[in-house]
């Protein structure tokens, strides 16, 4: 599959993790979970993928536990996405981040982010044309 349809979610809630996936598969693209940013480094050297998403993983340091996975991404945009006060990450691009998907957010919003960051991707469908109601990530 075209590396450029391929997404790394890293997501530790796993109802969240399934929506995420579910939304992005049925728009054609192939998604690789991982429950921590260290498992998304582990994919990362077996894969290459055109777009990250993450949860924010937040700890006293906000984004030390990200920083090895954006490291790792190279040039692959990160978007992160998060329930945490939008005032904590509005800095987000001084870490390396491509964009920032607050939490809770529909399902609808996060096909449109990922459509507009992999515009290239060949197989991606007419997202206007195929978006349905979805229920809101919590």
């Amino acid at each position: 599959m075209d590396p450029q349809a391929t997404i790394l979610l890293a997501e530790d809630d796993p109802t969240i993790a399934a929506l995420m996936h579910d939304a992005l598969t049925d728009e054609g693209y192939r998604v690789l979970v991982a429950v921590s940013p260290t498992v998304g480094c582990t994919i990362l050297m077996a894969f290459r993928v055109g777009l990250i998403l993450t949860d924010d993983f937040r700890g006293d340091d906000p984004w030390a536990p990200l920083a090895p996975l954006v490291t790792q991404a190279g040039s692959t945009p990160v978007i992160l996405c998060s329930a945490a006060n939008p005032a904590l990450y509005a800095n987000y691009v001084d870490h390396g981040f491509a964009g920032l998907l607050p939490e809770p957010f529909d399902l609808d919003a996060l096909v449109l982010l990922v459509a507009e960051k992999l515009p290239s991707r060949s197989v991606h469908r007419n997202v206007q044309n195929t978006l349905h109601h979805r229920q809101q990530v919590p």
